[in-house]
């Protein structure tokens, strides 16, 4: 976790609004920071505060979108306290956790929290998980296609594609060296959880929340619920093929994408040592951009954004933690009765789990078991 540095790039520091709304983070932050050193306080909520806060800071650093940095600047002057400040970065943190929530999620997840559903629950929606993969299958095998059966980053071939493919293996076979092959992954850029914005609470606040939980607004890009949702969560411009180990490193935000000054290349980045091809220079490719387009730079700038803001301000580790405790949940739920009340306050945690991992193809069918996806962290 680093502290937020005393001023915003020269460009955003210049417009008055953006660098009163950071003051106001440095402020909050700096308070946060000396309660630490009070033993008689919550130093673990209070460090969890300052990610929140430190969440806001990062995001007035790397906000790629004009709009995103409007509405969050907007967001912090209306913030009438130092804990209104908290809640609204609390409501980021949630949105960089949706980013990509298939971090550590298995199978079991969607068994486990199953249980709970009566059986003919439990086959609709089995069917409607099933639809949605095969939903997905299909433009996943059309990203490959499109980046010439190739990890974008190491350039490593796909090793089922190579024992499929009698033409794409003589091919691979002729060149000298031979390049390495791997088995790769359909990684997302998104997941379907960005649209899972739902709010408890009364009538003017869920309005509010509405707004503000929408994931699009919050980073200055208003189109994107629509153009992400149901199956279009698998759109070309939302996919990319990567081998597994850097499908891993982009998938838990440790690994990113940054736009140079040429169409479609990017500089690989990252903040840890141990992820290769750091700084490497990759461009995007398409022998049809109108049915195979490349990864769209909006995306790919956002995932950059809430990289960023989750490396630098501890958020990636509590995620991490969040995730590592959902699990311990779930197992905990394995020795718990559904029906005798026992588990009830896992089962709602779980819930979020269930709704964000096994149902990120899509939007989920209308349920009324199904709770809002509003979570206190």
């Amino acid at each position: 976790m680093s502290s937020l540095p005393p001023t915003l790039p020269p460009e955003n520091q210049a417009v008055s609004a953006y660098a009163s709304a950071y003051e106001f983070c440095l402020r909050v932050e700096h308070a946060l920071t000396n309660l630490l050193a009070d033993t008689t306080m919550n130093g673990e909520e209070i460090r969890l505060h300052l990610v929140y806060i430190r969440i806001l800071g990062y995001l007035l650093h790397y906000m790629p979108t004009r709009a995103g940095l409007d509405n969050l600047t907007h967001e912090i002057q209306i913030s009438t306290s130092d804990n209104d400040l908290v809640e609204l970065g609390q409501t980021y943190y949630g949105h960089i956790l949706r980013t990509n929530p298939t971090w550590k999620a298995e199978p079991r997840t969607y068994r486990t929290s199953m249980q709970s559903y009566t059986l003919s629950q439990r086959r609709r929606l089995e069917s409607y998980a099933i639809e949605k993969v095969y939903e997905g299958i299909y433009q996943c095998k059309q990203a490959l296609s499109r980046d010439k059966f190739c990890c974008v980053i190491s350039g490593s071939y796909d090793a089922d594609a190579l024992l499929e493919n009698v033409e794409l293996r003589n091919k691979y076979s002729a060149q000298v060296p031979r390049p390495e092959n791997t088995f790769t992954e359909c990684a997302h850029i998104f997941s379907g959880a960005i649209n899972s914005d739902v709010e408890p609470g009364t009538a003017q606040k869920r309005d509010h929340a509405a707004t503000i939980r929408s994931f699009g607004y919050c980073f200055g890009c208003s189109g994107i619920h629509d153009e992400l949702k149901g199956a279009n969560i698998h759109r070309l411009e939302n996919v990319m093929t990567l081998d597994h180990p850097l499908y891993c490193f982009f998938d838990r935000l440790r690994l990113w994408f940054v736009a140079t000054d040429q169409p479609n290349q990017y500089r690989v980045s990252t903040s840890d040592e141990i992820v290769p091809y750091k700084d490497k220079l990759v461009t995007f490719e398409t022998d049809d951009p109108v049915n195979l387009p490349v990864p769209s730079p909006v995306y790919l700038a956002i995932h950059a954004a809430c990289a960023q803001a989750a490396q630098l301000s501890g958020a990636a580790k509590c995620i991490e933690k969040y995730y590592e405790d959902m699990e311990e949940l779930q197992e905990a739920m394995e020795v718990l009765s559904p029906d005798d009340g026992s588990s009830s306050g896992l089962l709602d945690h779980t819930l979020f789990g269930l709704q964000i991992s096994a149902y990120q193809q899509g939007d989920p069918p209308a349920n009324p078991s199904f709770r809002g996806a509003s979570v206190c962290f």
